[in-house]
């Protein structure tokens, strides 16, 4: 049975995913370009049969990972606040991120399933059924900080059969 989330439930249930608004870097930095573009078939809860492309310099399209090692992406610019749409993801047992297919995914990662969480308008899904891809991913040798990124995800919410919402998202120096 499908059930839909608040976001601010999903908040208190997925700690190690939901990064708070302090937390997140202001803008891509100007020496890096950022992407985020997704499409959700009519029925994709929580996004349900709208898409959108998004890219720096004319987009503040955020792409970070949190001190958990989660990665999070989004677009947040005041224009789009009626429609934002925010993916989180992060590896089994919140291991840092690496390049692959990540699947049998969960809301938020156990120490076996990767997370896996879509929040549109407030609201995101369990159960989830879906999976991720790193293309590619790097980070600052001495900082840890991420600063290349290449992902592909696709959701389903509620049956594995259901209407997908799928995103890309892209970070590079």
């Amino acid at each position: 049975m499908q059930r839909t989330i608040a976001l601010m439930l999903a908040a208190a249930a997925v700690p190690a995913l939901v990064l708070p608004a302090a937390a997140a870097p202001a803008v891509a930095q100007e020496d890096r370009v950022a992407t985020f573009t997704f499409h959700a078939e009519a029925g994709a809860y929580p996004v349900d049969g709208w898409g959108a492309s998004y890219s720096t310099p004319q987009d503040d399209v955020r792409v970070w990972e949190n001190a958990e090692h989660a990665l999070r992406f989004d677009e947040d610019s005041p224009s789009s606040n009626a429609e934002y749409v925010a993916v989180t993801l992060a590896a089994p047992g919140n291991a840092p991120l690496r390049v692959g297919t990540y699947t049998d995914v969960r809301i938020r990662p156990t120490a076996t399933n990767p997370g896996l969480l879509v929040v549109s308008r407030g609201l995101a899904c369990e159960p989830v059924h879906g999976s991720f891809t790193i293309t590619g991913i790097e980070r600052d040798p001495v900082t840890g900080r991420l600063t290349d990124v290449d992902v592909e995800v696709e959701q389903r919410c509620g049956a594995p059969d259901a209407p997908p919402f799928t995103a890309r998202a892209t970070l590079s120096s």
